[in-house]
C-alpha cells in the first residue's frame, strides 16, 4: 500500500508537472508584441503622416513691395514751417531744408517745389533741390530758393500755393503730366503751403 501509494502520488505530482498551466506574461514579451504594434503605427505615420503643414507665420522678406516716399520736415532758417501755413519769401533769396524717409533704401528720392502748378497750365519747378539718396530711411536734401519768386508774383501780391513734392523716380520730360511724369511705379509725396513773395530788401 505504501509503495503504491508512493507511486500514485509521483504520478500525480509528473502529470502536474507537465501539465500546461497559465502563466503571467513576461515584461520582455510584452515588449516584443507591443514593438510590432508600434512598428505599424511608425509605418502608418510615415505614409499618412509625411505632408508638412503649411506655416503660419507671415512672411517678412521683401516681395518686391514699393513704398511711397514721406516728408518729415520743412525748415526754411532752422524754423520748422507747418503745412498749409503763409510763408514769406524775398524775391531771390532763401533756402529750404527737408527731412525725407523712404524705406525702400535703393530709391533716390527728387524733391522739386512748384509754385501755383496746374494740370491744365504746367509750369517748371522753381527749384529742383538736391537729390536724397543713401541707404537709409531718413535722409536731407537742400532747396535753393533763388528761382522761387518770380517780379510778376511779386507785383501781383497774391497769396500763392507753393508745392514740396518728393518723387522717388526720375522725371520724364515731355510726357504728361508734364515736369511730373514719372515711369511706371513711381511714388510721391507732397507739402502745400501758401506763398507771399516779397520785393528785394
Amino acid at each position: 500500500m505504501t509503495q503504491m501509494s508512493d507511486r500514485r502520488i509521483a504520478s500525480i505530482a509528473t502529470a502536474r508537472a507537465n501539465h500546461a498551466t497559465r502563466r503571467p506574461r513576461s515584461l520582455l514579451a510584452r515588449a516584443l508584441h507591443g514593438g510590432t504594434a508600434i512598428r505599424a503605427l511608425g509605418l502608418a505615420m510615415m505614409f499618412a503622416g509625411c505632408v508638412i503643414p503649411p506655416s503660419l507665420s507671415v512672411d517678412t522678406t521683401d516681395a518686391g513691395l514699393n513704398s511711397p516716399p514721406s516728408i518729415i520736415s520743412v525748415r526754411a532758417d532752422g524754423v520748422e514751417l507747418p503745412e498749409w501755413s503763409t510763408v514769406n519769401f524775398e524775391q531771390g533769396s532763401g533756402t529750404l531744408n527737408l527731412i525725407v524717409y523712404d524705406t525702400d533704401l535703393d530709391d533716390t528720392l527728387y524733391p522739386k517745389v512748384f509754385v501755383d502748378y496746374l494740370l491744365d497750365d504746367p509750369t517748371p519747378p522753381r527749384s529742383n533741390c538736391t537729390q536724397a539718396a543713401g541707404h537709409t530711411v531718413m535722409r536731407s536734401s537742400t532747396c535753393d530758393l533763388g528761382a522761387l519768386c518770380q517780379a510778376t508774383d511779386v507785383a501781383s501780391g497774391q497769396v500763392l500755393t507753393m508745392q514740396v513734392i518728393v518723387f522717388d523716380r526720375q522725371i520724364i520730360e515731355g510726357q504728361v503730366p508734364f515736369f511730373q511724369a514719372m515711369p511706371p511705379g513711381g511714388l510721391q509725396t507732397t507739402r502745400t503751403f501758401n506763398l507771399r513773395c516779397q520785393a528785394k530788401s
